[in-house]
C-alpha cells in the first residue's frame, strides 16, 4: 500500500459507501422519472422520499471528508502563524499595504501547490501511457 493509498483512505474513508450510495440515488432518479411517464403520483412520492433521505446522508459523508481534509490544514496554519504573522513586502498594494497577514497567503500557496501537484501528476501519468 503506498503513501497515497493511505493518504486517500484517511481523507476518503467511506469513498465505497459514498459510490454505492450515489448509484442508488441515479436508480431512484431513474424509477422516479418511469412513475411520472405512467403517472403514479404514489410511487413518485415515495421515490423521491427515499432519493431525498439517501441524498443527505450522502451530503453528510461529503461534509465530513472536507472536514477531514481542512482540519490539517488548519492545524498547519496555525502553526505557522504561532511563528511568522506577517509577510513583508518590497512594494505597497493598494488596500493591503506592504504587509500581508500569513492567513491570506497560505490559502494561495496551498491552491497553487495543489495545482502543480496535480498538472504534475497528470504529465507523468501521460508519459506513462506514451
Amino acid at each position: 500500500m503506498t503513501l497515497r493509498d493511505l493518504l486517500d483512505k484517511w481523507y476518503h474513508p467511506k469513498r465505497a459507501e459514498q459510490e454505492e450510495l450515489r448509484n442508488r440515488i441515479r436508480e431512484l432518479q431513474e424509477l422516479s422519472r418511469l412513475a411520472l411517464e405512467i403517472e403514479n403520483q404514489q410511487i413518485y412520492k415515495n421515490l423521491q422520499s427515499e432519493s431525498n433521505e439517501l441524498f443527505m446522508k450522502y451530503l453528510t459523508y461529503i461534509f465530513f471528508d472536507g472536514l477531514r481534509f481542512i482540519v490539517p490544514h488548519l492545524f498547519l496554519l496555525a502553526v505557522i502563524t504561532s511563528k511568522i504573522k506577517f509577510i513583508n513586502l518590497p512594494v505597497n498594494l493598494p488596500g493591503l499595504g506592504n504587509e500581508i497577514s500569513i492567513v491570506l497567503v497560505y490559502p494561495v500557496v496551498a491552491i497553487m501547490i495543489h495545482m502543480l501537484y496535480k498538472r504534475f501528476r497528470n504529465k507523468k501519468m501521460q508519459l506513462s501511457n506514451a
